[in-house]
């Protein structure tokens, strides 16, 4: 529901987030003006035109048939996955992926791949599974979000703290296995990164639990958050490469996945962030292509780099096995 926000008259959806504002100067303006202020009238009358002029209010039957459909039944919540809307791209890009990430750690511990994967470790195991689970639980968050949305604004909210949770999730998990297999040696180093990337991540969930952070007009702010976690990735990459030289540790963690994944985020996010391309060309990506969408899709193909990459993470370390290097 970004284009649209229901106002506590549930009769009427407002197109902007600053409708409050208009309605506000519109309960003013009914009440009559101040005999005592006419200055501060003339002001607030040439405000109120400059909002109102901005806002459009809109009553139920006037919403664009592309819009996600408001119901308080869940049951038409789902229905509405049977038919195409402006949540369509964005619910199915998850589903898709979600189902992928279920499914890959089956496929990846099969042992039809290469016999070498015999060798690996319980640890080996869990810590590739849990990036997959993350992901996959991330994506299977963001479903419920946008399948629900548009039930009621309580569900909204409870669906929009769930999705923040989903991505803190995917990015916790997307460091274990980097942090495990960049220093195979060094039990005190993973630890400690294990210790800081989870306080990081518990930090930014309960920033997220701020209801400013809801806030539409603080998109920049969400995404330096997300992208803040995101980055700190980078931090036991650079680490081991000090460590261990770039052509070790390059092939140890699959470097060129990883920056590749950062490649992906960054564009998600840059479209996220600016509402590229819909605040260019108003009402053209209403249906498909719209920002948020680009995000979804962004993502989903940044989660299979970044797979690869861990993929690449277990091959190597499987293939040197116990070929421990000096720390």
């Amino acid at each position: 529901m970004a284009d649209f926000e229901l106002m506590p008259n549930s009769e009427v959806w407002v197109r902007t987030p600053t409708a409050a504002s208009a309605l506000g100067l519109r309960s003013r303006r009914a009440e009559g003006p101040d005999p005592g202020k006419d200055g501060a009238t003339t002001t607030a009358g040439q405000a109120e035109a400059v909002v109102e002029a901005a806002v459009q209010l809109l009553l139920w039957r006037d919403l664009p048939k592309w819009q996600h459909p408001v119901s308080a039944s869940i049951r038409d919540c789902l229905h509405s996955l049977a038919y195409l809307h402006n949540e369509t791209v964005n619910i199915f890009s998850h589903i898709f992926g979600a189902l992928l990430f279920f499914v890959l750690p089956i496929y990846i511990f099969n042992a039809t791949i290469p016999p070498r994967y015999d060798l690996a470790s319980a640890a080996d195991i869990l810590v590739v599974s849990l990036y997959f689970l993350g992901v996959a639980i991330c994506f299977t968050l963001s479903v419920i979000f946008h399948t629900l949305s548009s039930h009621s604004p309580q569900i909204y909210t409870l669906g929009l703290h769930l999705d923040f949770q989903g991505v803190i999730i995917l990015m916790w998990s997307a460091n274990i296995p980097l942090i495990f297999y960049s220093f195979p040696c060094i039990p005190s180093l993973r630890y400690t990164y294990f210790a800081l990337i989870t306080i990081l991540a518990l930090a930014c969930s309960a920033f997220t639990f701020s209801p400013r952070f809801r806030d539409p007009h603080l998109r920049p702010l969400r995404a330096v958050t997300f992208g803040s976690l995101a980055l700190s990735t980078f931090v036991p990459v650079v680490h081991g490469i000090l460590r261990y030289g770039y052509e070790t540790q390059s092939e140890r963690v699959g470097l060129r996945w990883v920056v590749a994944t950062l490649g992906f985020n960054t564009l998600g996010a840059v479209a996220y962030a600016f509402k590229f391309p819909e605040k260019w060309y108003p009402r053209t990506f209403d249906m498909f292509g719209a920002s948020h969408q680009i995000m979804h899709v962004a993502i989903v193909v940044a989660g299979v780099m970044y797979g690869l990459g861990v993929v690449a993470e277990f091959d190597y370390a499987c293939g040197h096995r116990g070929e421990c290097l000096a720390g």
